[in-house]
Protein backbone atom coordinates (compact mmCIF):
# COMPACT_ATOMS: atom_id res chain seq x y z
CA UNK A 1 0.00 0.00 0.00
CA UNK A 2 1.38 3.24 -0.93
CA UNK A 3 1.88 5.90 2.01
CA UNK A 4 -0.55 8.37 2.35
CA UNK A 5 -0.57 11.67 0.63
CA UNK A 6 0.19 14.97 2.11
CA UNK A 7 -2.12 17.53 2.36
CA UNK A 8 -2.49 21.29 2.84
CA UNK A 9 -5.58 22.80 3.62
CA UNK A 10 -6.06 26.24 4.40
CA UNK A 11 -9.08 28.18 5.74
CA UNK A 12 -8.88 31.50 5.41
CA UNK A 13 -11.81 33.20 7.79
CA UNK A 14 -12.31 32.72 11.44
CA UNK A 15 -15.74 32.87 11.62
CA UNK A 16 -18.40 30.71 12.14
CA UNK A 17 -17.53 28.82 9.08
CA UNK A 18 -13.63 28.52 9.15
CA UNK A 19 -13.89 27.37 12.98
CA UNK A 20 -16.30 24.68 12.81
CA UNK A 21 -15.18 23.50 8.94
CA UNK A 22 -11.53 23.01 10.91
CA UNK A 23 -12.80 21.18 13.87
CA UNK A 24 -15.08 18.95 11.87
CA UNK A 25 -11.68 18.13 9.75
CA UNK A 26 -9.97 17.34 12.46
CA UNK A 27 -13.16 14.78 14.07
CA UNK A 28 -13.15 12.58 10.67
CA UNK A 29 -11.82 9.33 10.97
CA UNK A 30 -9.11 9.41 7.99
CA UNK A 31 -7.56 12.73 9.47
CA UNK A 32 -3.77 12.21 10.24
CA UNK A 33 -1.94 15.54 11.53
CA UNK A 34 1.26 13.59 11.02
CA UNK A 35 0.17 13.71 6.54
CA UNK A 36 -2.85 16.28 6.70
CA UNK A 37 -1.72 20.16 7.60
CA UNK A 38 -5.06 22.75 8.55
CA UNK A 39 -4.22 26.19 8.57
CA UNK A 40 -7.13 28.35 9.77
CA UNK A 41 -5.78 32.00 8.38
CA UNK A 42 -7.87 34.89 10.22
CA UNK A 43 -6.59 38.61 9.46
CA UNK A 44 -8.15 40.04 12.80
CA UNK A 45 -8.88 38.03 15.23
CA UNK A 46 -11.25 34.82 15.97
CA UNK A 47 -15.32 35.87 15.10
CA UNK A 48 -14.05 39.47 15.05
CA UNK A 49 -17.02 40.09 12.44
CA UNK A 50 -20.14 38.95 12.12
CA UNK A 51 -20.01 35.48 13.24
CA UNK A 52 -19.27 37.54 16.92
CA UNK A 53 -21.38 39.82 17.07
CA UNK A 54 -25.03 38.23 15.99
CA UNK A 55 -27.25 37.16 18.50
CA UNK A 56 -27.25 33.61 18.27
CA UNK A 57 -30.37 32.67 17.48
CA UNK A 58 -30.35 28.42 16.28
CA UNK A 59 -33.78 26.84 15.92
CA UNK A 60 -34.70 24.22 14.00
CA UNK A 61 -37.56 25.07 12.04
CA UNK A 62 -35.60 27.96 11.15
CA UNK A 63 -34.74 28.89 7.32
CA UNK A 64 -33.29 27.16 5.44
CA UNK A 65 -35.32 24.47 6.41
CA UNK A 66 -33.30 22.18 4.89
CA UNK A 67 -30.49 21.68 6.73
CA UNK A 68 -31.42 23.87 9.76
CA UNK A 69 -32.84 20.86 11.73
CA UNK A 70 -29.60 19.11 11.51
CA UNK A 71 -27.90 22.32 12.79
CA UNK A 72 -29.76 22.33 15.60
CA UNK A 73 -29.06 18.90 16.12
CA UNK A 74 -25.10 19.79 15.77
CA UNK A 75 -25.53 23.05 18.12
CA UNK A 76 -27.19 20.24 20.61
CA UNK A 77 -24.54 17.79 20.15
CA UNK A 78 -21.66 20.65 20.49
CA UNK A 79 -23.08 21.16 23.79
CA UNK A 80 -23.63 18.20 25.05
CA UNK A 81 -20.31 16.88 24.31
CA UNK A 82 -18.02 20.17 25.43
CA UNK A 83 -20.32 21.55 28.54
CA UNK A 84 -21.62 24.02 25.98
CA UNK A 85 -24.23 25.49 28.67
CA UNK A 86 -21.08 26.61 30.68
CA UNK A 87 -18.63 27.70 28.13
CA UNK A 88 -20.42 29.42 25.45
CA UNK A 89 -23.61 30.26 26.82
CA UNK A 90 -25.67 27.11 24.47
CA UNK A 91 -29.32 27.06 26.20
CA UNK A 92 -33.05 26.57 24.95
CA UNK A 93 -35.24 29.48 25.21
CA UNK A 94 -38.90 30.26 23.88
CA UNK A 95 -38.99 32.88 20.77
CA UNK A 96 -41.79 34.64 19.87
CA UNK A 97 -43.06 37.31 17.35
CA UNK A 98 -44.70 40.45 19.42
CA UNK A 99 -46.95 43.10 19.08
CA UNK A 100 -45.67 45.61 21.86
CA UNK A 101 -46.88 49.05 22.90
CA UNK A 102 -43.95 51.53 23.53
CA UNK A 103 -44.00 52.66 26.67
CA UNK A 104 -43.37 57.13 25.82
CA UNK A 105 -41.16 59.25 27.72
CA UNK A 106 -42.05 59.71 31.30
CA UNK A 107 -45.24 57.94 30.39
CA UNK A 108 -47.26 56.46 32.99
CA UNK A 109 -46.99 52.52 34.13
CA UNK A 110 -50.42 50.64 32.72
CA UNK A 111 -51.56 47.57 34.76
CA UNK A 112 -50.80 44.33 34.13
CA UNK A 113 -54.40 43.39 32.91
CA UNK A 114 -55.22 40.01 31.49
CA UNK A 115 -52.30 39.60 30.00
CA UNK A 116 -51.94 35.35 30.97
CA UNK A 117 -47.96 35.52 30.09
CA UNK A 118 -46.96 38.09 33.00
CA UNK A 119 -44.99 35.60 35.12
CA UNK A 120 -42.73 34.48 31.93
CA UNK A 121 -42.47 38.18 30.17
CA UNK A 122 -43.03 39.92 33.28
CA UNK A 123 -39.57 42.36 32.32
CA UNK A 124 -41.76 43.85 29.53
CA UNK A 125 -43.91 47.18 30.93
CA UNK A 126 -47.24 45.32 32.20
CA UNK A 127 -50.39 45.78 29.70
CA UNK A 128 -47.66 46.18 26.90
CA UNK A 129 -48.75 42.82 24.86
CA UNK A 130 -51.09 43.41 22.25
CA UNK A 131 -49.84 40.59 19.92
CA UNK A 132 -48.01 37.26 21.30
CA UNK A 133 -47.35 34.64 18.39
CA UNK A 134 -45.09 31.79 19.58
CA UNK A 135 -42.82 30.76 17.00
CA UNK A 136 -40.26 28.46 18.61
CA UNK A 137 -40.11 26.15 22.00
CA UNK A 138 -37.23 24.87 24.38
CA UNK A 139 -37.96 21.65 22.10
CA UNK A 140 -36.44 23.32 19.05
CA UNK A 141 -35.54 26.69 19.98
CA UNK A 142 -32.17 27.74 21.57
CA UNK A 143 -29.43 30.12 21.89
CA UNK A 144 -25.49 30.13 22.21
CA UNK A 145 -23.36 33.31 22.91
CA UNK A 146 -21.70 33.34 19.18
CA UNK A 147 -18.29 34.88 20.27
CA UNK A 148 -17.78 32.42 22.83
CA UNK A 149 -19.00 29.33 20.30
CA UNK A 150 -16.67 30.47 17.17
CA UNK A 151 -13.54 30.68 20.32
CA UNK A 152 -14.33 27.68 21.66
CA UNK A 153 -14.67 25.65 18.43
CA UNK A 154 -11.19 27.48 17.23
CA UNK A 155 -9.30 26.18 20.59
CA UNK A 156 -11.12 22.81 20.36
CA UNK A 157 -9.58 22.62 16.27
CA UNK A 158 -6.35 23.98 17.90
CA UNK A 159 -6.31 21.23 20.16
CA UNK A 160 -6.66 18.44 17.78
CA UNK A 161 -3.47 19.80 15.04
CA UNK A 162 -4.79 22.72 13.70
CA UNK A 163 -2.58 25.89 12.93
CA UNK A 164 -3.88 29.61 13.43
CA UNK A 165 -2.31 31.93 12.00
CA UNK A 166 -3.43 35.42 11.50
CA UNK A 167 -2.94 37.94 8.72
CA UNK A 168 -4.50 38.66 5.99
CA UNK A 169 -4.93 37.00 2.63
CA UNK A 170 -3.78 38.66 -0.48
CA UNK A 171 -3.82 36.09 -3.36
CA UNK A 172 -4.61 32.66 -3.99
CA UNK A 173 -1.79 30.91 -6.03
CA UNK A 174 -2.12 28.39 -9.02
CA UNK A 175 0.09 26.42 -11.07
CA UNK A 176 0.67 27.58 -14.76
CA UNK A 177 -2.08 26.12 -15.91
CA UNK A 178 -4.89 27.20 -13.68
CA UNK A 179 -6.24 24.40 -12.32
CA UNK A 180 -4.56 23.79 -8.98
CA UNK A 181 -4.15 26.11 -6.37
CA UNK A 182 -0.48 26.09 -4.76
CA UNK A 183 -0.53 28.41 -2.07
CA UNK A 184 -2.25 31.47 -0.42
CA UNK A 185 -0.10 34.67 -0.07
CA UNK A 186 -0.70 37.19 3.13
CA UNK A 187 0.91 39.66 4.98
CA UNK A 188 1.55 39.76 8.62
CA UNK A 189 3.32 43.12 10.37
CA UNK A 190 4.19 44.10 7.45
CA UNK A 191 5.89 41.00 6.15
CA UNK A 192 5.27 39.07 3.02
CA UNK A 193 4.50 35.28 3.79
CA UNK A 194 3.39 32.34 1.54
CA UNK A 195 1.03 29.19 3.12
CA UNK A 196 1.54 25.88 0.74
CA UNK A 197 -1.90 24.80 -0.18
CA UNK A 198 -3.12 22.18 -1.82
CA UNK A 199 -6.99 22.73 -1.16
CA UNK A 200 -8.54 25.74 0.20
CA UNK A 201 -11.34 26.99 1.39
CA UNK A 202 -12.03 31.05 1.02
CA UNK A 203 -14.32 31.68 4.64
CA UNK A 204 -14.33 35.70 4.39
CA UNK A 205 -18.13 36.18 4.94
CA UNK A 206 -18.19 39.83 3.16
CA UNK A 207 -14.20 40.03 2.25
CA UNK A 208 -13.96 37.03 0.19
CA UNK A 209 -15.00 38.90 -2.96
CA UNK A 210 -11.58 40.71 -2.49
CA UNK A 211 -10.21 37.25 -2.87
CA UNK A 212 -12.68 36.11 -5.09
CA UNK A 213 -13.87 38.83 -7.57
CA UNK A 214 -15.81 36.60 -9.11
CA UNK A 215 -18.41 36.21 -6.26
CA UNK A 216 -20.70 38.87 -5.94
CA UNK A 217 -21.96 40.10 -2.57
CA UNK A 218 -23.79 42.23 -0.83
CA UNK A 219 -22.34 43.44 2.80
CA UNK A 220 -24.91 45.07 4.74
CA UNK A 221 -24.00 46.87 7.66
CA UNK A 222 -25.90 45.92 11.14
CA UNK A 223 -25.76 47.88 14.63
CA UNK A 224 -26.52 45.97 18.49
CA UNK A 225 -26.04 46.52 21.91
CA UNK A 226 -25.95 44.56 24.78
CA UNK A 227 -26.96 45.92 28.07
CA UNK A 228 -26.98 44.99 31.32
CA UNK A 229 -30.28 44.59 33.16
CA UNK A 230 -31.52 46.35 36.31
CA UNK A 231 -32.94 42.51 37.47
CA UNK A 232 -30.15 40.08 36.85
CA UNK A 233 -33.18 37.08 35.78
CA UNK A 234 -34.44 37.55 32.58
CA UNK A 235 -36.83 35.04 31.53
CA UNK A 236 -35.27 32.69 28.22
CA UNK A 237 -37.66 34.50 25.66
CA UNK A 238 -36.38 35.24 22.79
CA UNK A 239 -38.62 38.20 20.76
CA UNK A 240 -38.93 39.70 17.51
CA UNK A 241 -41.40 42.74 18.40
CA UNK A 242 -42.98 45.00 16.13
CA UNK A 243 -42.92 48.09 18.63
CA UNK A 244 -46.29 50.60 17.99
CA UNK A 245 -45.17 53.93 19.08
CA UNK A 246 -46.72 57.44 18.28
CA UNK A 247 -43.14 58.42 16.69
CA UNK A 248 -41.07 56.29 14.66
CA UNK A 249 -39.24 54.21 16.30
CA UNK A 250 -36.97 50.68 15.62
CA UNK A 251 -38.52 47.09 16.14
CA UNK A 252 -34.83 45.46 17.19
CA UNK A 253 -34.62 42.01 17.56
CA UNK A 254 -34.08 41.23 21.33
CA UNK A 255 -31.95 38.18 23.07
CA UNK A 256 -31.94 38.02 26.73
CA UNK A 257 -28.64 35.91 27.58
CA UNK A 258 -27.36 34.36 30.48
CA UNK A 259 -24.14 34.75 32.59
CA UNK A 260 -21.24 33.67 30.82
CA UNK A 261 -17.60 33.17 29.88
CA UNK A 262 -17.52 37.50 29.48
CA UNK A 263 -19.84 38.64 31.92
CA UNK A 264 -20.64 37.33 35.40
CA UNK A 265 -24.05 38.48 34.93
CA UNK A 266 -27.15 38.07 32.73
CA UNK A 267 -27.45 40.82 29.23
CA UNK A 268 -29.85 41.22 26.88
CA UNK A 269 -28.35 42.10 23.57
CA UNK A 270 -30.58 43.75 20.89
CA UNK A 271 -30.18 44.55 17.02
CA UNK A 272 -31.15 47.12 14.60
CA UNK A 273 -32.21 46.67 11.22
CA UNK A 274 -29.34 46.12 8.43
CA UNK A 275 -28.32 49.24 5.59
CA UNK A 276 -27.11 48.46 2.88
CA UNK A 277 -25.30 51.71 1.16
CA UNK A 278 -22.64 51.36 3.18
CA UNK A 279 -18.81 50.34 2.22
CA UNK A 280 -17.09 47.62 3.50
CA UNK A 281 -13.66 48.09 5.00
CA UNK A 282 -11.17 46.59 4.26
CA UNK A 283 -10.93 45.03 8.24
CA UNK A 284 -13.56 43.84 10.70
CA UNK A 285 -10.94 45.60 12.79
CA UNK A 286 -11.86 49.28 10.63
CA UNK A 287 -15.65 48.80 11.37
CA UNK A 288 -16.78 52.16 12.81
CA UNK A 289 -19.80 52.00 15.43
CA UNK A 290 -22.53 54.95 14.08
CA UNK A 291 -23.42 56.57 17.35
CA UNK A 292 -27.18 57.44 16.22
CA UNK A 293 -27.98 54.32 14.90
CA UNK A 294 -26.83 52.55 17.85
CA UNK A 295 -28.75 55.29 19.72
CA UNK A 296 -31.91 54.70 17.77
CA UNK A 297 -31.28 50.54 19.14
CA UNK A 298 -31.04 51.72 22.52
CA UNK A 299 -34.27 54.04 22.17
CA UNK A 300 -36.45 51.01 20.63
CA UNK A 301 -35.09 48.28 23.55
CA UNK A 302 -35.76 50.79 26.47
CA UNK A 303 -39.47 51.47 25.60
CA UNK A 304 -40.01 48.13 26.06
CA UNK A 305 -38.97 47.33 29.38
CA UNK A 306 -37.97 49.26 32.74
CA UNK A 307 -35.18 46.81 33.35
CA UNK A 308 -33.59 47.50 30.16
CA UNK A 309 -34.23 51.00 30.70
CA UNK A 310 -32.69 51.19 33.59
CA UNK A 311 -30.21 48.83 32.95
CA UNK A 312 -26.28 49.88 31.40
CA UNK A 313 -25.50 49.59 27.82
CA UNK A 314 -22.02 47.75 27.89
CA UNK A 315 -21.35 46.85 24.47
CA UNK A 316 -21.69 48.91 21.63
CA UNK A 317 -20.56 47.01 18.30
CA UNK A 318 -21.69 47.22 14.04
CA UNK A 319 -20.14 44.19 11.63
CA UNK A 320 -21.04 43.39 7.85
CA UNK A 321 -22.88 40.66 6.99
CA UNK A 322 -22.39 38.02 3.69
CA UNK A 323 -25.61 38.33 1.47
CA UNK A 324 -25.59 37.14 -2.10
CA UNK A 325 -28.57 39.76 -2.63
CA UNK A 326 -31.08 41.97 -0.46
CA UNK A 327 -33.03 39.53 1.89
CA UNK A 328 -36.66 39.80 2.05
CA UNK A 329 -38.73 39.74 4.93
CA UNK A 330 -38.43 36.82 6.82
CA UNK A 331 -35.60 35.38 4.45
CA UNK A 332 -32.58 33.81 4.87
CA UNK A 333 -30.25 32.72 2.22
CA UNK A 334 -28.27 29.53 2.68
CA UNK A 335 -24.55 29.04 1.50
CA UNK A 336 -22.76 29.91 -1.58
CA UNK A 337 -20.90 27.16 -2.36
CA UNK A 338 -18.14 27.01 -5.48
CA UNK A 339 -14.81 25.26 -6.12
CA UNK A 340 -12.89 26.72 -3.09
CA UNK A 341 -15.46 29.10 -1.78
CA UNK A 342 -17.85 29.47 1.37
CA UNK A 343 -19.38 32.18 2.41
CA UNK A 344 -21.56 32.40 6.04
CA UNK A 345 -24.83 33.08 6.35
CA UNK A 346 -25.75 32.65 10.00
CA UNK A 347 -24.60 30.49 12.89
CA UNK A 348 -24.83 27.25 11.55
CA UNK A 349 -22.13 24.21 12.01
CA UNK A 350 -24.77 22.41 9.50
CA UNK A 351 -23.37 23.79 6.37
CA UNK A 352 -19.80 23.55 7.70
CA UNK A 353 -20.13 20.21 8.65
CA UNK A 354 -20.87 19.70 4.79
CA UNK A 355 -17.89 22.07 3.61
CA UNK A 356 -15.66 20.04 6.11
CA UNK A 357 -16.87 16.68 4.32
CA UNK A 358 -16.34 18.12 0.48
CA UNK A 359 -12.91 19.47 1.27
CA UNK A 360 -12.08 15.97 3.14
CA UNK A 361 -13.00 14.36 0.19
CA UNK A 362 -10.80 15.86 -1.90
CA UNK A 363 -7.87 16.39 0.68
CA UNK A 364 -8.17 12.85 2.39
CA UNK A 365 -8.51 11.30 -0.25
Amino acid sequence: MSPPQSKNVVIIGGGIVGTTTAYYLTRNPSYDPATHSIVLLEAVGIAAGSSGKGGGFIASWATPRCIAPLSFKLHQDLAQEHDGEKVWGFRTVHAAEIGIQAREPDGDREEAGSDDRRSALDWLFPGSVKAYKEIGIPADTGQVHPQLFCKSIAELAKAAGVSIVFGTATSINHDEGGSHVMSVTYTSQGAIHELPATDILVAAGPWTAMLLPQVKLRAPKGHSIVVRPSRDEISPYILFPDIRSSTAILSPDIYPRPSDALNSFSTVYASGPDYYDVALPNLASDVTVESEKVQDVWKAAKSVSQEIQDGTVITKQACYKAQIRKHEENEEIGPLLGRWTSVAFGLRPDSTNGESKMVRQSAWS
